[in-house]
């Protein structure tokens, strides 16, 4: 409010200030000067002209100063830097033998691509679960873990059959992996709340560091855990529900392991020893680190960094 009262006052001052040299102008020129030794009086039309040109060049400059927005409200604007942005992890569980992943994958995609809502750094999980492979077609990045992972949510959830492709939000909330409302619903709730802080420090190409500390209160034995997930996959399918189909993937889980346990009381320092598959492509890869309550499943922090 301060910048934009500057603004206008500073709009007024000059105004005013080209209103009189215009007008010293005009007072000038209306007495009788001497042209050609004929004495000559400006006429009245004359004098209404100039007085509306002032009015329009000063009417125009108030606005135009009025109208510029001050370097605060341009600061606004700008996008809000990723340290201030809260951590969410979308967990997809989907497969490559079921017909309805492929729309919640296209949803995860564009979630991680556009980072849609302001304020929540988005990390996006694709885990391939492997209870759809069969014979006419085996997903190459399913895992028996991820499937295990799944049941685990399953139990905390209630649920009476798992199924794909179901979305899991901070290990709080689940939602059909495909309806784009009640998962971006599910996000801004799950951003709210309290937060743990994770801090990842390389201290060389394969080794890095991690720090965990503010873990709440309420919470009791933690895991704290490190994906491994890779972007810009793509697979043709050739049998199957998706048979014929070229199918694009985006966070999809490669490795996920646990680095260790803490509680509350103390922050905690864990060493991460990277190691890269000869299959995964490097420019491709995420490590999310993340801490998982292990009793509620309540995902308490998380960073994603590239290596």
């Amino acid at each position: 409010m301060a910048a934009s009262g500057e603004s206008s006052i500073g709009a007024s001052v000059l105004a005013v200030h080209v209103i009189d040299t215009f007008l010293d102008y005009i007072g000038y020129v209306l007495h009788w000067r001497e042209i050609d030794g004929k004495r000559l009086l400006l006429t009245a039309a004359s004098a209404a002209l100039a007085l509306t040109a002032v009015a329009t060049i000063a009417l125009y400059t108030t606005h135009l100063y009025a109208t510029t927005p001050p370097p605060e409200a341009l600061a606004v604007r700008r996008p809000i830097p990723e340290k201030l942005r809260v951590p969410v992890i979308v967990e997809l569980f989907t497969s490559e033998g079921c017909d309805s992943c492929p729309a919640a994958d296209e949803l995860l995609a564009k979630l991680d691509g556009d980072q849609p809502i302001p304020g929540v750094e988005i990390i996006a999980m694709e885990e391939h679960v492997d209870y759809w492979d069969d014979a006419a077609w085996r997903d190459p990045y399913s895992s028996r873990a991820l499937t295990a992972r799944q049941n685990d949510y399953g139990r905390q959830f209630r649920i009476d059959d798992i199924y794909t492709p179901q979305a899991v939000i901070n290990g709080q909330i689940q939602a059909l992996g495909s309806d784009s409302k009640l998962v971006r619903d599910a996000i801004a709730r799950a951003a709210k709340g309290m937060k743990a802080t994770v801090d990842v420090e390389f201290q060389s190409v394969s080794v890095a560091k991690v720090k965990v500390d503010h873990i709440p209160s309420d919470a009791g034995l933690c895991d704290v855990m490190l994906a491994v997930t890779e972007n810009k996959l793509v697979t043709t399918v050739t049998g199957g529900e998706n048979r014929g189909r070229k199918l694009p993937h985006t966070g999809v889980v490669r490795s996920l392991v646990s680095l260790g346990r803490m509680t509350p009381d103390s922050p905690a320092t864990y060493t991460m020893h990277l190691r890269f598959n000869p299959r995964w492509r490097r420019d491709n890869l995420k490590y999310v680190v993340f801490v998982q309550d292990r009793t509620s499943r309540k995902i308490l922090g998380a960073t994603a960094v590239t290596p």
